[in-house]
């Protein structure tokens, strides 16, 4: 098997704790719309699947089949986002894996949160120069699980490496279900993480990729994937 030449991270609970901006961002809609609010707990259950599922599984269930409601308030979210999304922090202790691991790999992340604010949030959550790309949704481009974003990544490294990648020399690193589909389309390698927002033992019924609890485990998966 070829070597491992790039890692693709998820954003949204592999390297960052996003929820309770999201969380703000769509109760901002619901109570401006007169729906019910959600808890942290109930944002949990349908995240990670990008802004126009979400926001329509926020909605009471007889206005979710509106497609001209749930797109004005796709643009709703999108503005009360701009407020709440620097509610976020990176998980204690990735910055310093993510150091770790650009010394043999290189790292990039992908995200079906919306581009501008995957952007800015890889700016202000990380350090300049830690991934070669920082790709998330964009109306001219179908959302994860299709393998169209993390292709485009891995493109951008085999230029900045001189080589042209293939899928197997490509690690999917996330903490949902999503990740690991994205991961099986794309052809590429898959690691799940625990410690995000879905369980191990949830992970652990999408099939026989390795899932990482910790960080010093995803190091150790890693390594023996590397070797």
């Amino acid at each position: 098997m070829k070597p491992i030449k790039l890692l693709i991270f998820d954003l949204d609970g592999t390297l960052a704790d996003t929820i309770e901006g999201i969380t703000e961002g769509i109760n901002r809609v619901m109570t401006a719309e007169g729906y019910p609010t959600h808890t942290r707990e109930s944002v949990l259950g349908f995240v990670n699947y990008g802004v126009r599922q979400y926001i329509e599984e926020a909605l009471p269930l007889d206005v979710r089949g509106d497609y001209d409601t749930v797109t004005r308030l796709m643009g709703e979210y999108n503005r009360h986002y701009a407020a709440t999304y620097t509610m976020t922090q990176a998980f204690e202790g990735i910055t310093d894996l993510l150091y770790s691991l650009k010394d043999k790999y290189l790292l990039a992340m992908n995200s079906n949160k919306q581009d501008e604010f995957v952007k800015v949030l890889g700016k202000q959550l990380f350090p300049e120069g830690l991934f070669i790309a920082t790709e998330g949704f964009r109306d001219d481009r179908p959302a994860k699980p299709d393998p169209g974003m993390a292709y485009a990544i891995m493109e951008i490294a085999s230029e900045k490496l001189g080589e042209t990648l293939t899928p197997d020399q490509c690690v999917y690193i996330g903490d949902s279900d999503i990740d690991f589909y994205t991961a099986r389309n794309a052809g590429m390698r898959c690691v799940s993480v625990s410690w995000g927002y879905r369980s191990y033992e949830f992970l652990r019924t999408l099939g026989d990729q390795p899932v990482a609890r910790t960080q010093d485990e995803l190091m150790t998966i890693l390594k023996k994937m590397g070797d």
